[in-house]
């Protein structure tokens, strides 16, 4: 399960998101967290997988097989450069 872990650090990592608020969100210890992340050990409970889904905004298909699915929610690199774009495509009209 180390590409679990290294998939799992990785969009936490993307989303700004540190282990410990991680962690915490889904009520588990910062070890917890690590161990999964290192691929030591892996989450039992669908429920963690779920809430994990959720806070790093990505369907469970994606942190189970690595399938990534590019979009402006998921991405805030992404979502910033569009908002910046749809700006100044907004002052080019008004001038």
């Amino acid at each position: 399960m180390e590409n679990f872990g290294k998939r799992i650090r990785e969009l936490r990592k993307e989303r700004g998101i540190t282990n410990y608020e991680m962690a915490t969100k889904l009520g588990i210890s910062r070890n917890t967290l690590t161990n999964w992340e290192r691929g030591i050990k892996e989450p039992h409970a669908v429920e963690i997988l779920e809430e994990m889904a959720k806070i790093l905004k990505v369907p469970i298909k994606s942190i189970l097989s690595g399938e990534r699915e590019i979009s402006l929610e998921n991405n805030p690199v992404i979502k910033n450069l569009s908002e910046r774009v749809s700006r100044l495509e907004q002052m080019l009209k008004n001038l």
